[in-house]
């Protein structure tokens, strides 16, 4: 791997989270922290981490931000070529003889975020070029087990590894039967303990439940309208774009294209309950009659009751879009934030 370009992206990321780093709330950005140190130190999600150690590698972070803040992002060049850092598509057919693949684009709050990862396969999807990436040499302080970035998918297999184990551990601190029977359903016992056994384990499921995020992306890919990133761009605050997204993301949940409706056909009851686990935040108060439908389920075990609430909640999803859109048109720019406050329905 070519040291220069890997230091170039690395810019490119510590740029950017000078820029962005006060849109994340203190407790979001001190997780975003943990992850990112344990990332650039190659360590394990459940390795132990030194308070001194990461306190002294945050103070060094944060002493460059204030000249970092004052930085373009920089051209990356390779094979004597310069791109730009947006041009993903150009690069990554640069880099894909190196067996690496680079991704670029925009995450929460529009910020720009960047990653160059072990590329483990490229294929073509649905009209879609999927790059699945495995172990991770650079990225931002944000990260997500999936972008969709135009016409293509970014599937990363170390964000996500990350995401279930962290999933796993709330095992040992609260009851929650969606996690229970979706990690049993998947052979971990809930004393499992963090070894070599429990990291293919957690490498296994992850392999198999990037076939749940891909359908996802699949669909939001599907059931995406011209005028969103211009509603996100003018949501004006953190509350209304997580609300944004919720809907985004719901939508794609229970499109025919997605995840939910593969879980049913399949009935694969571990997916299942990783995706009612992972449903957080508004997508949770959005979407009450799942949890509803998946204890009616782990009574009965009738997959009708899910794909009811499934079908039932694309229709409510893509009439709360529609009136967001409708509201946009109305407001323009300048407005469109304060009044969508105002109308949030929860």
């Amino acid at each position: 791997m070519d040291n220069s370009l890997k230091e170039d992206i690395k810019f490119n990321c510590d740029v950017s989270d000078a820029k962005y780093w006060g849109f994340f709330s203190i407790c979001g950005l001190l997780l975003r922290y943990r992850d990112l140190y344990r990332s650039e130190k190659n360590l394990k999600s459940w390795t132990n981490i030194s308070r001194e150690d990461i306190a002294q590698w945050i103070d060094q972070k944060e002493s460059r931000w204030p000249e970092l803040e004052q930085q373009e992002f920089r051209e990356l060049t390779i094979g004597g070529k310069a791109y730009r850092p947006f041009d993903v598509s150009k690069i990554n057919r640069a880099l894909e003889p190196q067996g690496l693949v680079y991704g670029a684009g925009y995450g929460m709050f529009m910020k720009p975020t960047f990653f160059l990862a072990e590329l483990k396969s490229t294929k073509e999807i649905e009209g879609l070029t999927v790059h699945a990436s495995g172990i991770e040499y650079v990225r931002d302080l944000f990260t997500a087990s999936a972008m969709l970035q135009g016409k293509t998918v970014f599937l990363r297999r170390e964000p996500l590894s990350v995401l279930l184990h962290y999933k796993f551990s709330e095992l040992n601190v609260k009851r929650s039967a969606a996690l229970e029977e979706a990690f049993a359903h998947y052979g971990f016992p809930h004393s499992q303990l963090m070894d070599n056994l429990f990291e293919k384990r957690l490498d296994d499921l992850a392999d198999r439940y990037a076939e749940i995020v891909l359908c996802h992306e699949i669909a939001e890919f599907k059931e995406s309208v011209p005028e969103w990133k211009d509603v996100l761009a003018a949501a004006g605050d953190r509350m209304n774009e997580h609300y944004l997204r919720a809907v985004k993301d719901l939508i794609a949940d229970t499109s025919d294209h997605g995840p939910l409706r593969r879980t049913v056909e399949t009935k694969d009851r571990g997916a299942l309950g990783l995706s009612i686990a992972l449903i957080e935040g508004f997508q949770r108060a959005l979407f009450p009659e799942l949890r509803d439908a998946y204890a009616a389920f782990l009574r009965d075990g009738d997959w009708d009751v899910i794909e009811k609430a499934r079908k039932e909640g694309y229709k409510r999803f893509i009439s709360e879009r529609e009136r967001i859109v409708q509201l946009y048109r109305k407001s323009g720019n300048d407005d469109f934030g304060t009044r969508l406050k105002k109308t949030l329905p929860i």
